[in-house]
Parts: structure tokens; sequence; C-alpha cells
């Protein structure tokens, strides 16, 4: 039987309850990952946070906008009038290149002041009342995340982080034909 154990990540990236918003969105970024557990300074899990606490966050605002100075001027934002130009497919850059000037990274640093420094991890995060085992099976793992609608468990024994599994962990183990 496949266990959370054979599945889990237990190099686990945290964030602290007291970082902003916007240390929270760097550390993604930086990490190229969705989410992270939340512990205090003893180790102790608190919760999780993840990008979709930060687009939540974002869409509370109404003025939401992107400055004109972020979008890079080389590219076609809108139809050409006479029609020598393709209009330009993905105006607001969700599927660049690796090698883009305009990058989610450079909107973070564009905006210097704004509500990702005002509001603190502890305040988006969700307290965790679920996690799992890791001598859980990734059936019941599977069936977890399913019934919660969730994306990523920590993997607790006792009070303490011992790793985290996402469903991406569950497809591969899948893929690579190791779910029986």
């Amino acid at each position: 039987m496949l266990t959370v154990r054979d599945v889990m990540s237990a190099a686990v990236v945290t964030i602290s309850p007291d970082a902003t918003a916007r240390q929270l969105a760097r550390l993604l970024a930086d990490e190229e990952i969705s989410g992270v557990p939340v512990v205090d300074d003893n180790g102790a899990l608190m919760g999780v946070v993840s990008a979709t606490d930060l687009v939540r966050l974002a869409a509370e605002d109404a003025d939401v906008h992107v400055a004109s100075s972020a979008l890079p001027s080389d590219r076609a934002v809108f139809p050409d009038p006479d029609g020598d130009e393709e209009p330009d497919p993905d105006p607001y850059g969700f599927f660049l290149p690796e090698d883009s000037p305009f990058s989610g990274e450079r909107l973070l640093d564009e905006f210097t002041e704004s509500k990702l420094d005002a509001v603190l991890v502890s305040e988006i995060m969700t307290p965790v009342a679920f996690s799992v085992g890791p001598d859980d099976s990734v059936k019941e793992l599977a069936d977890f995340l399913v019934r919660g609608r969730i994306h990523r468990a920590v993997v607790v024994v006792g009070e303490r982080l011992q790793g985290i599994v996402s469903s991406a962990d569950v497809l591969r183990a899948v893929a690579e034909g190791r779910l029986v």
C-alpha cells in the first residue's frame, strides 16, 4: 500500500504568521509554489496560506488595477485599428515565456505601498483543523483532498509538522503507476 510518507515532501517551506501578504507573495514566487504552512516561532503548525488567499485579498479591493507602466511597451495589447497586426492573445502576460521582461515579480516591485504591506499572513490563512498522517494511504489522502476541495494537506505527527503533500503528488503517483 502506497502511503502519504511515500509521496509527501519532507522539505517544507513555511512562513511566519507575522509575515506580510507581500512577503508571502514574494516567497511563493521565489519558491515557485502555490501555498505554505504557517508556523509560529516554536515551529508549531498554525494554518496554511495559499496564492488563492492572496487573490481573494486582491479581489476585496474594489479599485484593483494594473499600472500602465507595468505593461511592456513592445506588446500589442489592443487590436491594431488598421488590421496590420494580430491582437495579442495574452495581453496581461498570463502565459509569458521565461525570458519575458514582464513578470509577476516585477508587479510586486511596481507597487511600493499597498494592501499587501498592511495585511498579515495570520489574517488571511486558513487555520489547520484537519491534517493527514504519514502512514495514511494515498487513497485516503485523495479522498481527503476531494472531500475538502483542497490542493494540499499538511502531514502531522502529534502536533509537529512532518511534511506537505499536494494533489500534484497524488497525480504523479498515478502517472508513475505506483497507485494500485
